[in-house]
């Protein structure tokens, strides 16, 4: 199945007014200065937000998903190989997607890269390899995973009730990537049971803290690339360049956003996650993050 249109280019996708990504996952609309922005303006920025989706997506898939699955097909028991055998499969069919949206739509920087808009400092990515290569003494990579795959699982849902204005590429991607979604929770969920309780107490407590800080960290607000993404978006407008500040200040007030905050870990969105972490003491503090 293509899900690209055979006649679509950068340039004609700039022109239409459909956008890539439901607004309410992006972050620069929770600000005040979004209802002053142009239509194209708003525009142009939700489908370079677009294109960083896509490219966040890819990360979790390829660089911090796949070591964890290829140490699984090796180390768990034999059913549980094959579980994540086939859930190796399955991601690289959706990064094949995704990339292949990514390069139809901008040809010039997705070529021979998967990012462009993503920021990842290189200690990050050693943290990342680290983490993701040692899961028996990071078994927190596992929780990790869980959570990305129910939000993956809620985005895609958002993108069905939105899809008015959607550009049907976009949609259609994610209406293949929600189909699979709930099979990929349901490994998760039987790779943390083999390995959380295998895990000595005082590991399970260290990695419950890692975890946190990571989610907090990286995954929380909107920091490096949720302003790379606002910078890129910038640089296309000359007459925005001069309010940088004006912008960077408005996206690091969401830090006290109530209504944003809410939007980013409801509890109502991760059941799997708070009913398998309720099982374990040490996983308590990450109702913290959580939101109603």
């Amino acid at each position: 199945m293509n899900l690209l249109l055979p006649d679509a280019s950068f340039a004609t996708i700039s022109k239409r007014s459909a956008l890539f990504v439901p607004e309410v996952l992006t972050p620069l609309s929770f600000t005040p200065l979004y209802a002053g922005l142009s239509e194209a303006q708003r525009l142009r920025y939700n489908q370079l937000h677009g294109l960083y989706f896509l490219e966040q997506t890819i990360f979790f898939e390829q660089i911090m998903g796949r070591p964890v699955l290829e140490w699984l097909g090796r180390k768990a028991p034999l059913a549980l190989r094959h579980e994540a055998k086939a859930f190796m499969e399955e991601e690289d069919a959706h990064t094949s997607w995704f990339r292949s949206l990514l390069r139809e739509i901008d040809p010039v920087h997705y070529a021979r890269s998967d990012s462009h808009l993503l920021v990842t400092s290189t200690a990050a990515r050693l943290m990342t390899r680290l983490m993701s290569g040692s899961v028996r003494l990071f078994p927190m990579v596992l929780w990790l995973q869980l959570i990305a795959e129910e939000r993956a699982l809620h985005f895609g849902r958002i993108f069905v009730e939105h899809e008015d204005g959607l550009d049907p590429r976009f949609l259609a991607l994610q209406r293949r990537h929600l189909a699979d979604e709930p099979g990929h929770i349901r490994r998760d969920v039987l790779f943390l049971k083999w390995l959380w309780p295998a895990t000595p107490v005082w590991l399970r407590r260290f990695n419950a803290r890692v975890l946190y800080w990571v989610l907090r960290e990286f995954f929380l607000l909107p920091k490096r690339s949720g302003w790379g993404v606002v910078q890129a978006w910038l640089d296309e407008f000359p007459e925005l360049r001069g309010r940088r500040r004006e912008f960077h200040r408005a996206m690091t007030d969401l830090r006290d956003n109530e209504f944003f905050l809410r939007t980013l870990y409801p509890r109502a969105i991760l059941p799997r996650t708070r009913a398998l972490a309720g099982c374990w003491p040490e996983m308590a503090l990450l109702e913290r993050l959580f939101t109603d």
